[in-house]
């Protein structure tokens, strides 16, 4: 993987409060091992990922890391804003409002069901406004709320009884 990966990986565990050591045992590996992949200095096995997705309630770590697989990039599969939810509702409605402006060229580009030469950049600019709408769709649905750690230890638990599996 790359090192902005592991760097998502840092801040998932910052975020979640947790201590390379609580984090480390959790994962069930050397703490050492953890700084390794969090500088990444290390490629992270997919188990481990798995964990770190579960142990952070992380579920963009997984859809990033599967992104930046070979199959993922096969699948093209689009970059999602990681930013709070204020910020990937307004990329949402941005997106919206640029397929909104390209769909009277796509009906045009696709009521005889072909493409024509003269055609293909015209469709591949609305495909790449579909791509990006996909993206923020999806940054939408993979977001979480940051679960906060108070200074006695305890997490805040008015998110432990909202259930974010549609």
């Amino acid at each position: 993987m790359n090192k902005e990966f592991a760097k998502m990986c840092y801040f998932a565990r910052i975020e979640t409060g947790l201590s390379v050591k609580n984090a480390s045992s959790l994962l069930n590996i050397c703490e050492r091992q953890l700084n390794y992949y969090e500088a990444g200095q290390k490629n992270i096995p997919d188990d481990i990922v798995a964990k770190m997705i579960k142990v952070y309630v992380n579920p963009e770590l997984g859809y990033e890391y599967l992104r930046q697989t070979k199959t993922g990039k096969e699948l093209a599969l689009p970059a999602i804003n990681m930013k709070g939810i204020s910020s990937r509702t307004l990329q949402l409605r941005v997106c919206v409002k640029n397929v909104i402006d390209v769909l009277n060229e796509l009906d045009i580009i696709a009521c005889d069901d072909v493409i024509d030469q003269k055609e293909v950049n015209n469709f591949l600019d609305c495909m790449k406004q579909i791509q990006l709408l996909s993206g923020a769709c999806v940054g939408i649905r993979l977001f979480r709320p940051i679960k906060k750690i108070r200074t006695d230890g305890n997490s805040t638990d008015f998110l432990d009884n909202i259930n974010l599996n549609f």
